[in-house]
């Protein structure tokens, strides 16, 4: 894979969307405006194969300044229009649109929206809560960067009986991106950029995305943390590839089944 980022607006979000839509209608994806914040709307795409449990959860930009999550989510998608209609995917492409047209981590009013999901006053995250209601998926992910890492790396919470897959979608980036090396990341016990979280709801007054996922929704949440100070097609290339290789890992056994359906329909 090879793409040219140099004159590329990953910050513009109605051109974006307007790359979505492309997507959205060859994978046959339902669309739905969920809220509108900012003057933009916020969508959420599902597959036709989405059912209440099994599902796969991708979301990006709800920080603004880490661009490279919702461009690896559309470039990903792009590439892989046969899974988007044979898997049951549920897609927030871009959660902080003014974020991400701003270059801002927040909203307009400064707020954090990754340490807001204990809130139910909040318009945006509640309807997003609502439209989770009732789901549970097999894997949940978030997209992210970080200012200062110094490679790739993530978290993963899943239950303790589960095999962790973070590391083989660390190698995977790896290809990309340098995986962070350091033995302590924000403050955690890191091994080649995998950080395993173990979570208790007491612990987190403020709540993430990707821990509201892992406390209601998901059985095993990986959140994805690629270096913002690197060069953005490397970051995009490393976000496809972790989102690749989950669901390859994930889905293992309907990718066996579909595996000629999908080398016919990816194109």
């Amino acid at each position: 894979m090879n793409f040219d980022f140099q004159n590329h607006r990953v910050h513009n979000y109605k051109l974006l969307m307007r790359r979505w839509t492309a997507v959205v209608r060859k994978a046959k994806l339902d669309v739905q405006v969920y809220a509108s914040a900012d003057d933009s709307d916020l969508f959420c795409f599902r597959s036709r194969k989405l059912t209440r449990s099994g599902g796969i959860y991708l979301s990006a930009g709800i920080h603004g300044d880490e661009a490279a999550g919702p461009e690896g989510l559309y470039q990903w998608a792009g590439l892989h229009v046969g899974l988007l209609r044979e898997l049951p995917f549920m897609i927030f492409p871009c959660l902080n649109p003014w974020g991400l047209i701003h270059n801002r981590r927040t909203d307009t009013e400064n707020r954090d929206l990754n340490r807001s999901y204990h809130l139910d006053d909040l318009p945006r995250i509640r309807r997003q809560k609502e439209v989770l209601e009732g789901y549970r998926f097999r894997c949940a992910m978030c997209l992210h960067e970080d200012y200062d890492a110094q490679g790739v790396y993530l978290y993963e919470v899943r239950p303790a009986h589960e095999k962790a897959i973070g590391p083989e979608l660390l190698a995977a980036a790896g290809y990309y991106v340098p995986v962070d090396l350091r033995k302590t990341i924000e403050g955690r016990r890191a091994e080649q950029g995998w950080i395993s979280r173990a979570i208790r709801r007491k612990n987190y007054p403020l709540v993430p995305e990707a821990l509201f996922l892992a406390f209601t929704h998901s059985e095993r949440t990986i959140t994805v943390e690629t270096p913002s100070e690197y060069d953005i097609g490397a970051r995009v290339l490393a976000q496809i590839a972790i989102i690749q290789r989950a669901t390859e890992l994930v889905a293992g056994e309907e990718l066996s089944r579909l595996g000629k359906t999908i080398s016919k329909t990816t194109a």
